[in-house]
């Protein structure tokens, strides 16, 4: 492994636009915001990673933010997890969630690409795991669009990479039009098929137990978010009336939040979002957690670098897929196949730009 020092930051933020927009509880999306970053070093290594932090207007603040960060580890020698326990002790003063984190996460991510590249190995196997296929649900769509679009939808997603799991987002207007949804989907994809659903945090506590024991005995893989995902002891309440278990993890904010909704035992399984746990150090803080409660973790969002991440978490459970990044990354060689995803044998995470789009759809920062 060289010995490698990080000299020069790069920070870009584009908005994309959605192949099929996002109609969720929580607004209606149409484009999608990221910021790249670039870690260069004193070789010809490059660090990559993105973040998507969800609304274009607080690009500029955390770009800010990672710049400022960044300044402590100029011309330094890379040691991601170093870097990331002295960047999280930085940011006592401004916070140790939201911007702060995300901001850490994108650090931390590129440094952990840069740093496995130096090695010359994947991720996955830099921190001593194999590039196993991992299982894997389509979650692109299935939002909450009028009802007649719902079988046409349902086939494109199905047959796409022959998935045999989709997402489904539900609480429609009346159980009558949330069951419509699920019905249909076994319909056309058996009964075989596992249906994860999300709520996205649409309900009160009363709402969300009358529709979810409506449904308990559907079939279902999961609820995801049915309340408030900070609300951990009414979420406790819900998991333990219910059989169908319950997911949540995609808000929680560093490890310590994660250990604090497990200790309150506030659903069956987590979900942790790559950005908002705190990149690659966070998570294997947070894998760690999960293995002492024994507890199921599946992913949320950025398919590329948590599939490396799943192979070493000892409870790795579902890999949520999306297509949002692909408009700005090169096609390095991942496949999806049988429903499982399959990672590229390359050094680093895999993620590598498409300038052109980059350049099309970059906006002021």
């Amino acid at each position: 492994m060289n010995n490698i020092k990080f000299t020069k930051l790069n920070v870009r933020a584009v908005n994309v636009p959605l192949k099929k927009p996002i109609i969720a509880h929580l607004g209606t999306f149409k484009e999608w915001p990221y910021i790249c970053v670039d870690v260069y070093t004193n070789t010809d290594i490059i660090g990559r990673s993105y973040i998507g932090p969800y609304l274009v207007n607080q690009l500029p603040s955390i770009v800010k933010c990672i710049n400022a960060l960044s300044s402590f580890f100029i011309n330094r020698e890379i040691k991601p997890f170093d870097f990331y326990q002295e960047g999280f002790r930085k940011l006592a003063l401004l916070g140790y969630q939201g911007i702060g984190l995300y901001s850490l996460s994108a650090l931390d991510i590129a440094f952990w690409d840069a740093y496995s590249k130096s090695a010359n190995l994947p991720l996955a196997t830099l921190l001593g795991g194999d590039l196993k296929p991992l299982k894997t649900y389509n979650s692109r769509g299935l939002w909450l669009i009028p009802l007649e679009d719902i079988d046409k939808e349902i086939h494109e997603l199905i047959k796409e990479n022959e998935f045999y799991a989709l997402k489904a987002r539900i609480g429609r207007k009346t159980l009558k039009d949330d069951i419509f949804v699920i019905e249909k989907i076994k319909k056309i994809c058996g009964e075989n098929v596992d249906i994860m659903t999300d709520f996205n945090c649409c309900y009160d506590y009363d709402t969300a137990l009358k529709r979810m024991l409506a449904l308990d005995n559907i079939g279902l893989y999961w609820f995801e978010e049915p309340i408030n995902y900070r609300d951990y002891e009414s979420m406790s309440l819900l998991t333990s009336r219910l059989n169908t278990p319950i997911n949540i993890g995609e808000n929680f904010h560093g490890p310590s939040e994660m250990f604090t909704a497990l200790s309150a035992k506030a659903s069956t399984y987590i979900m942790p979002d790559l950005m908002r746990i705190g990149g690659v150090s966070g998570w294997i803080k947070a894998a760690n957690i999960a293995e002492a409660f024994n507890i199921k973790f599946s992913t949320h969002l950025y398919p590329e670098v948590s599939a490396h991440l799943m192979n070493i978490t000892p409870t790795a459970h579902w890999l949520e897929w999306v297509d949002w990044a692909d408009p700005i990354l090169m096609d390095t060689g991942y496949r999806i196949k049988n429903g499982h995803y399959h990672i590229p044998e390359i050094p680093g995470t895999g993620i590598k730009w498409n300038e052109q789009i980059i350049e099309k759809f970059k906006i002021n920062i």
